[in-house]
């Protein structure tokens, strides 16, 4: 598969909710591998704030990556694609409420290493709380791609 070039009079056709997609999940999972490292393990505050401003960011890159297939004359959005979408916004509240709904629960039972571990960071909680946003919005945008590559085969 070609996931980011394709060969000079080759015709991607990947719709464009999938190419959007895939691009996405690889950005939200390099976003997830740099606040997990850079914040929640060693317990820098930089990550938290650079994750702050790029996910608003994300709902922009959509927009402008819209715009530039509207210019190229290329049909957007029909029926189907409304259809993937609520699927995808399924997946997000799925993955974010079992986020949350685990991380509740790690909370309240108290153990010992998760009390040892946010005493020894600051950075802890709130980097889980931005991971599990991130980690929701991986399964939305996945869930798109996946739908998208199942209708085209």
């Amino acid at each position: 598969m070609k996931f980011w070039t394709r060969d000079r009079g080759e015709r991607d056709l990947r719709a464009f909710g999938e190419r959007f997609a895939w691009r996405m999940v690889v950005m939200f999972a390099g976003m997830a591998l740099y606040l997990s490292v850079g914040s929640i393990l060693d317990g820098r505050p930089t990550p938290l704030l650079a994750v702050l401003i790029a996910l608003p960011l994300s709902y922009g890159f959509r927009l402008r990556a819209a715009a530039d297939e509207q210019r190229r004359g290329q049909a957007l959005e029909d029926e189907r694609d409304a259809v993937i979408r609520a699927h995808a916004d399924r997946a997000f509240r799925i993955a974010a409420s079992c986020w949350y709904g685990v991380l509740a629960l790690a909370l309240v039972l108290d153990l010992d290493v998760g009390r040892a571990a946010v005493s020894s960071n600051g950075c802890v909680i709130p980097g889980l709380l931005l991971l599990g946003l991130i980690v929701a919005n991986i399964a939305g945008h996945a869930t798109v791609a996946l739908l998208y590559r199942r209708d085209r085969t």
